[in-house]
Order: structure tokens, then C-alpha cells, then sequence
């Protein structure tokens, strides 16, 4: 892969990724972008954007939704731009740039705000550590409302000075 290549990726990577409440995992052979779904549920996410290359192609492909009127329009002015190769996206707005320059940011940039305008924004709970290092979900920010309840609570305890009893043998374990 060129440098310049590179270069589009990590330029797209960073802007996606800064973009409000957005997200990323490596999916499908690129970079999945998503918001969380209903309720700030990163488990059922919405896609806002998937960015990938092929290994000996001189471009960046990128996949997004726009609002149908405005893709239409989108894809007559940028002839880097086209509707999205999957016969069941493509109407309702879902189209796919392929980058070949820095001068193709820009605009690209601007209809990806579009893009991200079209899902609300979640409030997303804060992520609350213990000194143990995750808290009693087996990881940051994991489970749901009550989980992420009694981290905080154990949180507060936790700096109030409180520490846990040592372990006993419960007997469980025979």
C-alpha cells in the first residue's frame, strides 16, 4: 500500500473517529464507524461509516448514508462518488466514495457530517474505574445500568476509604 494511501486512511480514521459519540472496529476487512444504538447500546450500534482498501489499490473506499435527495445530488457533482454497490442500500441514500487524493477530503468530510447529522445523539454513561481495575463488570464501561450502578457506588465507597474483607473460603469451591 502507497504511502499516500496511508496517508487518505489515517486522514479518514482520524476524522470519523473524532466525530461525536463515534466509535470504531475492525470489521468486513476495513474499519467499521458506528454510534451506539437505542439507549447508548454499543452492542446493537448503528453504522454510520466503513472505510477500507484493498491491498494493491491506489484509492480509499468509503461507505456512507446521506438523506436519498442529497445522495443523488452528491453523486451527480463528485464523479469519485457513486451509489452504494448493494442493490438494497443504494435507495435509501447509502453511497460509496472512492478517494484517490487530499483534494477529496474536504467535500468527503462535509457530507460525512451530513452523514453523522442523520442519528441522534446518545448521551453515552460515564465509564466509572475502581482501583481494581475494571469493576465488578469484568471490564470498563461492561453490562448494563445496574452493572455500571453498583461500579460507581463501589467506586465512591472506594475513595470514602472503605476496603473490602478479605476472602474467605466460602466453601463453594469444593
Amino acid at each position: 500500500m502507497s504511502d499516500r494511501v496511508n496517508n487518505l486512511l489515517s486522514e479518514m480514521g482520524g476524522f470519523l473517529g473524532g466525530l461525536p459519540g463515534v466509535f470504531s472496529a475492525a470489521q468486513w476487512g476495513g474499519r467499521a464507524f458506528k454510534l451506539p444504538g437505542p439507549g447508548g447500546n454499543r452492542r446493537k450500534p448503528k453504522l454510520l461509516a466503513f472505510v477500507s482498501t484493498e491491498t494493491e489499490a491506489d484509492w480509499v473506499g468509503v461507505s456512507f448514508k446521506l438523506p436519498p435527495e442529497r445522495a443523488a445530488w452528491a453523486i451527480d457533482k463528485y464523479a469519485w462518488l457513486e451509489p452504494h454497490s448493494f442493490r438494497t442500500l443504494a435507495p435509501s441514500g447509502w453511497v460509496h466514495a472512492e478517494i484517490t487524493s487530499k483534494r477529496q477530503i474536504g467535500p468527503l468530510t462535509r457530507l460525512l457530517e451530513e452523514s453523522r447529522a442523520l442519528y441522534p445523539q446518545v448521551e453515552e454513561p460515564p465509564v466509572v474505574e475502581t482501583e481494581r481495575g475494571g469493576g465488578l463488570s469484568g471490564g470498563a464501561g461492561g453490562g448494563g445500568a445496574v452493572t455500571r450502578r453498583i461500579d460507581q457506588v463501589m467506586a465512591d465507597a472506594l475513595k470514602d476509604g472503605w476496603s473490602p474483607p478479605p476472602a474467605e473460603d466460602d466453601g463453594f469451591d469444593d
